[in-house]
């Protein structure tokens, strides 16, 4: 036998003498499935130990009574195979306290034992939260064993606790939510619990959660950390099975998506008093079978079961009734707390929450009538949220629909009938598609109308597409539509729903009737405008799907288009000018992660566009989308300036944005783009007060800024474009602080953006700038955790940063910016691994592999960079080319610790 593999059979044992003696057997099967020989080996000592009497199950003597440390032991809590708990006192007439005191039993402190036991205490020192038992001192007996001394926790299970005082629905919500912040600080913390179940969570009488048995918790340490690492970590992550996740049983990784899956299942049992699966027989394989393939059943369905069998020992009879009947229980359950308990139990751990905090979240927004993320993709329901929540506010817009869609019923039948009222239905479904739409586009909080008015037209346009035949009036009339609808499922610059892959299914039946229709008729103005329109729109969307290569070339497309037509009059002049700014988007700005790196070309086109602008608003001062356009043609110098290092010229131009900005938002002040654009102009002119010396404006700016956006956000929640610019704010203001060395209130709003920029990734996985913006948001955030030292969490953000860089560089190779972002995050992650290696108090060893992966990682970074052209700038993180050299010095200083410690490579 190995001494990996005896090291694992050691561990396996110690971890089963924990099991209460009927659980054993179902443990070793579920932990050793992977290895049977690893099983037999821990069954023959298992069978040793037993042989070998009592003398192994209780100490030699009893401990009641006797001093350990400054306690007095009055009395036994209970026993594990290798621990024990006793009831004790404080004893040194300094004060008065009863405490837990967690011992290893006499005769059972072998290393691993040991280990796994001091690893817990170390857990709980780095716990400080008011619903975690409390580590209050520790030490070794006179004896030599290791002991700790706990918050004593007089309370019931959870469950117990529940029923016992008959609570309702909303109740066990609300105290399951204060055990979620209680599991969301230990992950804070890079504690994953891994033993999640009724019996470790105690309520006092008092009603607070205590959470508490950390014996099998982890050190979240992607590889290297300050304690040796483990390798039974993800062999053994588990000590309930009913209640461990299907990684944890098959022996995979665990993380902590494997703690939202177990308060899944606690939740699940709250609520209805039942364990989620159906058992077929009690053996252990079933059971690990069942949690591993098996969907459990909905909540609402599960409260009618009744247990075949009395021995069905993972399944608990039915608690009290929470809601005076079982009809009643089922109304409560069924829709939103059946989606999160699902939810949370979902078979692969990405689909899960992404984070308890989430989990906890979701359940607050049921509390408070708000959509929960766990139906999100459910168009009526969300709709039927907004208009219980806003009742008044929506009155008119539940109007607006009742009458697009009993108009269109009713005339549609008619237009079957003759020509004459099919047209009527048509001018009725333009009306409300464009003017009614265009009524309410701007008011806070209407997203949720837009998205019914999406729904009911795509169906109206589906259906009229098919009776459309050779009428060039009506296919026309349908490609404006169907262009509309896609800038409602998504835009760049306006309140949208985030839907890119809708938005590319709209915007192509648009291109494709525009394309067909001037094909037949080349010389019509209004036609050419109108493919303009879609070749832009078609460009927007390959920009921000990956495809920056296709983008320029739409927009190129457009540009000659409007061009060959000598344009002169307004609508073409716009054209025009939206075509030169989305070619300098493309060619060379930094703010664009898919930028070309063509910033003369970007700049050149940016020019021609601010001309057209400043003509087109000098002529009608009282366009205030003209001056609109104007003042985002200021922005686009501004930009081009801060990239050339300008930061007094590039701050003027952003001034002269928000001069035009204010003027327009306070004639408009219901008009929420110009409001978000607005604040955005704000933030920009923060980083510039910044970057000249000027932090108390910039500060006073950013913060003034992310609260209007905030607003803004709250106002229409399921804007996608509102939560980006949320997002970008708090980053935005985190920069702000951090360069004021406010790094735990800049590490807060970073934290904030990444929660906004991943939920938003996951509800539009095609939007490769959304993914831009969450790597750029973990680099930031695992940067201020390497200035902090907190090396285990930098190491994790970069590591994700890494990960969706290289995921953006696979979609779309051209992408220079990328890969020098990606280069960037290599050399972060080296410069993390030589803080470890440089840390004297660890192992040598665990050294040497330290400084063996900072090498590797400035190696890649510097054989990158060896291959790309060096920009003057490096997007946000001023990227000097001196950096190449800087790099094959750190690599010679790799070398050099590698010899001192004893490696030559």
């Amino acid at each position: 036998m190995t001494p990996e593999v005896w090291q694992q059979v050691n561990d396996l044992f110690a971890q089963v003498l924990e099991q209460p003696t009927e659980e054993r057997e179902r443990f070793l099967a579920a932990a050793c499935s992977p290895d049977p020989a690893v099983r037999q080996e821990v069954e023959s000592l298992l069978s040793w130990h037993l042989q070998a009497g009592e003398w192994l199950e209780t100490p030699a003597f009893s401990m009641v009574g006797r001093r350990i440390g400054a306690y007095q032991v009055v009395g036994e809590l209970g026993q594990g195979g290798m621990s024990a708990v006793y009831l004790a006192v404080r004893a040194d007439e300094q004060y008065e306290q009863q405490v837990a005191i967690k011992l290893i039993k006499s005769g059972m402190e072998s290393e691993a034992i040991v280990r796994r036991f001091l690893s817990e205490r170390q857990i709980l020192a780095r716990l400080d939260h008011p619903n975690i038992a409390r580590l209050i001192d520790g030490g070794t007996t006179e004896s030599g064993l290791p002991y700790f001394v706990m918050e004593y926790i007089e309370g019931v299970p959870i469950d117990v606790y529940c029923d016992q005082n008959n609570l309702s629905i909303r109740e066990r919500l609300q105290l399951f939510r204060t055990v979620c912040s209680a599991v969301h600080y230990a992950h804070q913390n890079l504690v994953v619990h891994r033993d999640l179940k009724p019996a470790n969570i105690l309520v006092t009488g008092e009603g607070v959660p205590k959470l508490l048995d950390f014996g099998i918790a982890k050190l979240l340490n992607p590889e290297l950390f300050a304690q040796p690492i483990d390798p039974t970590v993800t062999a053994m992550g588990m000590m309930t099975p009913g209640y461990s996740s299907p990684e944890q049983l098959r022996a995979e990784a665990i993380t902590t998506a494997s703690d939202v899956y177990s308060l899944g299942v606690v939740l699940y049992e709250l609520l209805t008093g039942h364990w989620p699966y159906r058992l077929k027989n009690t053996l252990p394989q079933e059971l690990v079978r069942t949690i591993c393939e098996e969907e459990p059943e909905r909540p609402s369905l599960a409260i009618f079961r009744r247990e075949e069998s009395a021995a069905a020992t993972a399944t608990k009879p039915l608690s009290k009734n929470r809601a005076g009947q079982l009809e009643r229980l089922r109304r409560a359950l069924v829709g939103d707390l059946d989606t999160i308990a699902l939810m949370a139990m979902r078979k692969e751990p990405r689909r899960r929450y992404a984070s308890v905090e989430q989990f906890s979240e979701d359940i607050d927004r049921h509390l408070v009538g708000r959509p929960v993320l766990a139906r999100r993709d459910t168009l009526t329901y969300r709709s039927a949220k907004f208009i219980q929540r806003n009742r008044a506010g929506v009155a008119v817009g539940a109007l607006i629909v009742a009458l697009l869609v009993g108009g269109i019923a009713a005339t549609s039948w008619q237009a079957q009938r003759a020509e004459r009222r099919f047209n009527d239905v048509r001018q009725l479904a333009n009306s409300f598609m464009f003017e009614i739409h265009d009524a309410i586009e701007t008011l806070p909080g209407s997203t949720p109308a837009r998205q019914l008015l999406v729904k009911k037209a795509l169906d109206y346009l589906d259906s009229l597409d098919q009776e459309s035949g050779d009428n060039p009036a009506l296919q026309q009339e349908l490609a404006t539509a169907y262009n509309r609808i896609g800038t409602i499922q998504w835009n760049r610059y306006y309140a949208n729903l985030g839907n890119v892959a809708g938005a590319e299914r709209s915007q192509k039946r648009a291109l494709a009737m525009r394309e067909a229709l001037t094909s037949k008729d080349p010389n019509n103005p209004k036609l050419r405008l109108d493919l303009v329109t879609s070749d832009i729109a078609m460009g927007d969307l390959l920009a921000v799907s990956g495809d920056t290569a296709g983008a320029l070339a739409r927009y190129r497309t457009a540009k000659a288009l409007v061009q060959a037509a000598k344009p002169i009059d307004v609508p073409a002049r716009q054209k025009l000018a939206i075509a030169h700014q989305r070619i300098g988007d493309t060619l060379g700005n930094p703010n664009f992660h898919n930028n070309l790196g063509d910033q003369v070309g970007a700049l050149v086109s940016y020019r021609r566009a601010l001309a057209i602008r400043e003509a087109l608003a000098a002529a009608d001062p009282s366009d205030l989308e003209a001056r609109h356009k104007l003042g985002i043609g200021h922005e686009k110098l501004g930009d081009m300036l801060k990239a050339s290092g300008d930061t007094v010229r590039a701050l003027q131009q952003y001034r002269q944005e928000l001069a035009i900005f204010e003027r327009i938002a306070a004639q408009a002040p219901a008009n929420t783009a110009f409001r978000r654009d607005l604040e955005d102009a704000r933030s920009r002119v923060a980083e510039m007060l910044q970057a000249t010396g000027k932090a108390p404006q910039a500060l006073q700016s950013a913060r003034r800024a992310l609260a209007t956006v905030q607003a803004l956000a709250k106002a229409d929640p399921l804007n996608a474009g509102g939560r980006h610019d949320l997002a970008a704010a708090y980053l935005n203001l985190g920069d702000r602080l951090a360069a004021n060395h406010n790094l735990a209130l800049a590490q807060q709003n970073y934290r904030q953006a990444l929660a906004q920029f991943e939920a938003l990734t996951v509800q539009d996985p095609v939007n490769a700038w959304n993914r831009y913006d969450l790597a750029s948001s973990h680099v930031r955030s695992g940067t201020l955790s390497a200035q902090t030292g907190e090396m285990t969490s930098a190491l994790a953000s970069f590591r994700r940063a890494q990960e969706l860089y290289l995921s953006l560089s696979f979609q779309d190779p051209a992408n220079l910016q990328v890969d020098r972002d990606l280069s960037h995050v290599w050399a972060k992650l080296a410069r993390a691994y030589t803080r470890l290696g440089s840390n004297q108090k660890t192992a040598t060893l665990e050294r040497i592999a330290a400084w063996q992966q900072a090498r590797s990682w400035f190696e890649r970074s510097r054989q990158m960079l060896n291959t790309l052209p060096i920009p003057s700038t490096y997007g946000y993180y001023d990227y000097e080319a001196s950096e190449i050299n800087d790099l094959s010095a750190q690599i010679a200083a790799c070398d050099a610790a590698l010899v001192q410690l004893g490696t030559a490579r």
